[in-house]
């Protein structure tokens, strides 16, 4: 299949938006692996166990979500370029998801060499160095910067997911990002638990999210939409859930939240940006939909 086009994309939004008779899904979220390296504080997969997927199993799971309307795959984990079978590694399965799907995307944590060949790569940062590996439990920052330097990868971005001991920080990170990677996405952390000190009071994020806002109206390549963002201010904006794939090791698919068969959904607490992104994008933002055009595109 070939790559997706900007005006693909914006294709895609107006027919799904306004001509699908079902709510079909847009968006793939592919978890590959629970296998990691590292066992970071605000990743709640580490307690989660299971084995990978043969290459057999990866394809048909593939072939399932496309079939069901995704046209956007990213794999997760875990660490998903850890995984693999025998003769075949992580570059079979994007070799393969890149023959049916239009966009294939990765988050990984930067720790492997960062040389895939996926449309759109995302490298997880969380702050500068001793909020990094405090958070990842591992002295592992200067490494992944080093390997986002070395990394040739058309389309790099660095995704940081916000919370209560790194908000302060991520003005001057993104400041510090800014040319190293092709952009930046953010989200926010979601509390798993019923007491996470982890989670970012409301006064806090909405201030984080003015700054980023400022940030972006000043060039800094925060992919994000200024609707978005704004959104994300109080969490008054329509879930469009149902856009979304989220498909397990075991192979198993569910269409809708992020959080469904993971833990316990309060759309309050959502801190799940992609999810913003795309509901404002399949209802006619502009904004949005030009955010998904950049990113995807």
């Amino acid at each position: 299949m070939a790559r997706i086009s900007p005006l693909v994309f914006a294709g895609d939004v107006f027919l799904h938006h306004l001509l699908s008779p079902k709510k079909k899904p847009f968006l793939a979220s592919y978890k590959l692996t629970y296998r990691c390296n590292l066992r970071c504080q605000q990743c709640p997969f580490t307690s989660y166990s299971g084995p990978d997927p043969k290459f057999a199993q990866v394809c048909q799971a593939l072939d399932r979500l496309q079939r069901r309307g995704d046209r956007l795959v990213v794999f997760e984990g875990g660490e998903p370029l850890l995984w693999k079978e025998d003769d075949h590694s992580f570059a079979d399965i994007v070799n393969y998801a890149r023959q049916i799907f239009a966009c294939v995307g990765v988050t990984s944590n930067g720790t492997p060499p960062l040389d895939v060949e996926t449309d759109v790569l995302w490298v997880s940062i969380d702050g500068f160095a001793e909020t990094h590996n405090r958070l990842r439990e591992a002295p592992i920052f200067d490494r992944v910067i080093e390997n986002i330097r070395c990394s040739r990868h058309h389309r790099l971005y660095a995704h940081i997911t916000a919370n209560a001991e790194n908000h302060a920080e991520i003005p001057e990170l993104v400041r510090f990002l800014t040319g190293l990677v092709k952009g930046i996405t953010i989200q926010f952390y979601y509390p798993y638990g019923e007491e996470d000190r982890l989670f970012l009071a409301q006064a806090e994020r909405r201030a984080l999210l003015e700054k980023l806002v400022q940030l972006k109206k000043q060039g800094f390549p925060v992919l994000n939409s200024i609707p978005a963002l704004r959104a994300l201010q109080d969490n008054r904006w329509r879930c469009l859930p149902w856009l979304v794939d989220c498909a397990n090791p075991d192979g198993n698919i569910t269409q809708g939240c992020y959080l469904q068969g993971r833990a316990d959904i309060d759309c309050q607490k959502c801190g799940f940006s992609p999810y913003t992104e795309i509901s404002l994008a399949f209802r006619g933002d502009p904004r949005a939909i030009l955010a998904g055009m950049k990113i995807f595109g």
